[in-house]
């Protein structure tokens, strides 16, 4: 069984499920092998091939072996990435793979996922401002008009380009969509329709207590945007890792401080566009759906939606000192005084970061819970 995402549809949170019930999911006949992305990853790479020497040839040949000789009622291998693929890739993966695969895609409100994708595009060294990301997409569903944002969306939320490759790799008997539901207060939900889709029975996980991507705020995002755009390119290396290993960590604790990244009216009309283009495409491939369709891609907007102010400087500005603190304790020098002025604490920040970007981050990611144990 193969879990293809999309991304931001619950997928960590299936994937620790899965972890963490290794060994009763075992005794119930389903392998959940180890280092599944890492496997994937390198398979897609050649690694597995004659001659090709080292750890990606080690992972990816350990997860080919695992999957090829289990004996029990099916391998259980989730990977958002898979959804980015093309039908010649993933049938090179099936080709590789040599075993009968069914593929489970799960999918998401975009209102939902248009904020997600936001966040972790401005963790990357994004540089757009919110309200275009989202006016971006809109341009492109209504005239096809290219943006990078509209481009990263597609990528990771084209329903109907996911469809159109896997089912066209395995067939539509062999594919089943999972749609996250829309507003549920049991945890489980997800995991119960997963389940279903998966041929595994629902009680063998009972506890819900895992680790979700955790979310920014609106200010600790837009910081980061501002950030991004002083750093240009040397956000793509040192300075990007110490970003996504310190700084945005440490961000994530403000965010019950702070307002939601959401959509305004623009956005969720946007949104509610874009979910009537992938229930359209769902229900156009014949794939079998667990969940409700109609409820949870909502395909009118709401017709209360309000405004969204960006972050005031004040907000801007407390963001900065969790940053600044977070720097200090990596052995930046702290600075004479705090800027007043937002251009000018992004730009303290910013050489904060250049000076800090080559010192060794593996006991930063432990101690946030990132690095390997």
């Amino acid at each position: 069984m193969l879990h293809i995402g999309a991304m931001k549809t619950g997928t960590t949170f299936l994937q620790q499920l899965l972890a963490d019930h290794r060994a009763l999911l075992g005794h119930h006949g389903f392998l959940v092998p180890s280092d599944q992305g890492a496997g994937l990853r390198s398979i897609l790479a050649g690694a597995h091939e004659p001659g090709h020497t080292g750890r990606q040839a080690r992972m990816s040949r350990r997860l080919l072996s695992a999957v090829q000789a289990y004996d029990g009622r099916a391998s259980l291998v989730s990977w958002e990435f898979l959804s980015f693929l093309d039908r010649a890739a993933a049938q090179r993966l099936l080709d590789t793979l040599e075993v009968e695969v069914d593929v489970i895609l799960t999918v998401r409100d975009a209102a939902r996922t248009m904020p997600a994708q936001w966040q972790t595009r401005c963790r990357n060294g994004n540089t757009v401002r919110w309200p275009l990301f989202a006016d971006s997409i809109g341009e492109w569903l209504e005239d096809g008009r290219p943006s990078p944002a509209a481009r990263v969306f597609e990528r990771t939320q084209g329903v109907g380009r996911m469809l159109d490759v896997w089912v066209g790799v395995v067939g539509a008997d062999r594919l089943q969509v999972v749609t996250v539901p829309h507003a549920a207060t049991d945890r489980l939900l997800l995991w119960r329709r997963f389940a279903e889709a998966a041929g595994v029975d629902p009680s063998v996980v009972v506890e819900a207590d895992v680790r979700s991507n955790p979310s920014l705020g609106y200010p600790s995002c837009e910081l980061l945007r501002r950030i991004n755009e002083v750093l240009g390119p040397e956000m793509l290396d040192d300075c990007g890792r110490l970003i996504r290993a310190v700084v945005a960590p440490d961000l994530e604790a403000r965010a019950g401080a702070e307002a939601r990244v959401q959509l305004d009216g623009r956005g969720l009309a946007v949104s509610s566009a874009w979910n009537g283009r992938s229930a359209a495409a769902i229900r156009g491939a014949g794939v079998r759906v667990v969940g409700d369709l109609d409820q949870d891609l909502p395909t009118q907007p709401p017709t209360d939606a309000t405004s969204v102010p960006p972050p005031t400087d004040a907000e801007l500005l407390e963001a900065a000192g969790t940053v600044r603190a977070s720097l200090v304790g990596l052995g930046a020098s702290p600075p004479a005084d705090h800027p007043s002025d937002v251009d000018a604490a992004v730009q303290e920040l910013a050489a904060m970061i250049r000076a800090t970007a080559d010192v060794d981050l593996t006991e930063a990611r432990r101690a946030r819970g990132r690095g390997r144990r």
